[in-house]
Order: C-alpha cells, then sequence, then structure tokens
C-alpha cells in the first residue's frame, strides 16, 4: 500500500534540515522524510531486541579487563579499546 503526503508551512529551518540531512544520506527529499517519519513513529524494537543491540555496541568500547581505570588509563594514553 502507498500513499502520498503533501506537507505545508514547514519551517525555513526544518525544511533546511531536512535538505542537509537528505544530501547527507545521499536520499531523495521525500526518501530522507519517510525515514525520518519512520525512525519516530514505527516501534524501535522489543526490549529483548534493544539490550541485545546495547550489548552488542556495548562490546564495541569495552577494554579487556572491563574495567573503569582502565578504560579511563587507556584513553588518556590515546587507545580507544576499540575491538
Amino acid at each position: 500500500m502507498s500513499a502520498s503526503l503533501l506537507l505545508n508551512q514547514i519551517s525555513d529551518d526544518l525544511f533546511q534540515r531536512l535538505q542537509d540531512a537528505a544530501t547527507l544520506h545521499q536520499r531523495s527529499l521525500e526518501e530522507e522524510a519517510i525515514v525520518c517519519l519512520g525512525k519516530v513513529l514505527l516501534p524501535i524494537a522489543t526490549t529483548e531486541e534493544l539490550i541485545a543491540r546495547t550489548h552488542e555496541l556495548r562490546q564495541q568500547f569495552v577494554c579487556d579487563e572491563d574495567r573503569l581505570a582502565d578504560v579511563i588509563k587507556r584513553l588518556e594514553g590515546g587507545d580507544p579499546c576499540l575491538l
């Protein structure tokens, strides 16, 4: 099912942000608007999916010892601890 939507009276600032985002993501204005609406209005995920995704993302930034002091020490030394 496909539908159309005409938006009137969009502020210049909002339109510029949409245009900038579309350019950045190499999308048309319409495609960018659809993606933005989808992110806001569609359910993101189940609680279990969010927890799993959180664990996946966390693993990208955790050092082997997984201690805050070690993380701070490594960051200060210029090592971001990425896997």
